[in-house]
This record gives C-alpha cells, sequence and structure tokens, in this order.
C-alpha cells in the first residue's frame, strides 16, 4: 500500500477486499507462520494463484491487513470514546468510556488480537499512544488526586481484551454483559471512595 496516499483514497476492489477479510481471520487465529496462502485463499473462495496475483508475497498481505486494520481501529476509537463531549459526573464518563471500549475492542477484536501477536505482548507504538492518551483523557474527566489514571487505562483495557477472548473462544464460563456491568460498577466504586491510595 503506498504510504503517500490517504488510506482512504487507495482503492480496494472486491477480491481484495475478501482476501484481507480472510487473512485478518486466518493470521489472527494461527499467527503469521502458521498461516498459509492456501488456507488464506480458501477462506476468501479464491485460489492461492489469485492471493498472490493481488499481493505478491505473504509478507506483503500481513503488512497491508495490519496498515488498514489499525487506521479502521484508530478510527473508531476516536469515534466512540474521545468525543469531545461534557459528562454530567466522572461516573457517567467512566460508563461512556468502559462501555465503548468492549465496542470497539470487539469490533475489532481479530486486529487487537493479531497485532498483540506480533508485538509478543509489548505495547506497540500506536497502543502506547492510546495508553499516554488515554490517561491525559481520564484526569480531565475524572479529576481525580488519588487515582494513577494510566494504571486506570490500563487495567481497563486489559480486562476488556480477557472479557472478548473468552467472548471470542465461544466461553460460557461468564456472562459477558453482567460481567461488563459489574467491572463498570467496581471501577466507580474505586472513583467513589474518597482519599484512597492508590498509587
Amino acid at each position: 500500500m503506498r504510504e503517500d496516499i490517504p488510506l482512504e483514497i487507495v482503492m480496494i476492489d472486491e477480491t481484495e477486499r475478501k482476501l484481507l477479510d480472510a487473512a485478518l481471520k486466518i493470521f489472527s487465529k494461527k499467527g503469521y507462520t502458521d498461516a498459509t496462502t492456501i488456507a488464506i485463499a480458501d477462506e476468501a473462495g479464491f485460489n492461492e494463484k489469485t492471493l498472490f496475483r493481488k499481493f505478491k508475497t505473504k509478507k506483503n498481505l500481513y503488512d497491508q491487513v495490519l496498515s488498514l486494520n489499525a487506521e479502521k481501529y484508530k478510527k473508531e476509537l476516536y469515534e466512540y470514546l474521545f468525543v469531545d463531549r461534557k459528562f454530567d459526573t466522572p461516573q457517567d464518563f467512566l460508563e461512556h468510556y468502559i462501555k465503548n471500549s468492549a465496542k470497539v475492542n470487539w469490533n475489532n477484536f481479530e486486529y487487537v488480537n493479531l497485532s498483540l501477536q506480533k508485538s509478543k505482548g509489548i505495547i506497540e507504538p500506536v497502543m502506547k499512544d492510546n495508553v499516554d492518551f488515554t490517561s491525559e483523557y481520564f484526569e480531565k474527566n475524572i479529576p481525580h488526586q488519588e487515582i494513577d489514571h494510566k494504571t486506570l487505562g490500563i487495567s481497563i483495557h486489559a480486562f476488556i481484551y480477557a472479557l472478548n477472548t473468552e467472548r471470542f473462544q465461544g466461553s460460557n464460563y461468564i456472562n459477558y454483559e453482567e460481567t461488563l456491568e459489574k467491572f463498570i460498577n467496581n471501577n466507580i466504586q474505586i472513583i467513589n471512595t474518597p482519599n484512597m491510595e492508590v498509587k
């Protein structure tokens, strides 16, 4: 994908779209090394020759999957989470943030999972920027001096990833909606507690 052209302008035809969607699914499930181009082409409903005609190499396909979905993920994060609006209370803000974080993470779960595999669990620049921005956003909307806002943000995103991992794997061990609500209520209790010593 050419870096000098904004992502929205790069034309992706229907065949490429199907191959990219299939590649995201297979790469996320199996990782780069174990994912085969035959499996990706088959998942998309094409033969391997079509895949190579469109993307030339497996590495090029992988890079385009990451690039395309990174942009989609960032766009949804800002659209759903970092909205320029006022909240009546810190509690309202926190409920909005956690619910929408869960939604964005779930909508982009295969990309998030793949991105973490790629980085072997280390926070990548995109994730690091997100954590830093989240920390500032929390400080603005939860003006609680005793809270370490960065730790709060990381714990929220880590919990949501773990919860969505269970959901993605089809686990019936926990009730998703109920657990998310309890998590929200627990965090609201934390910010409601006076004279906390969290730092």
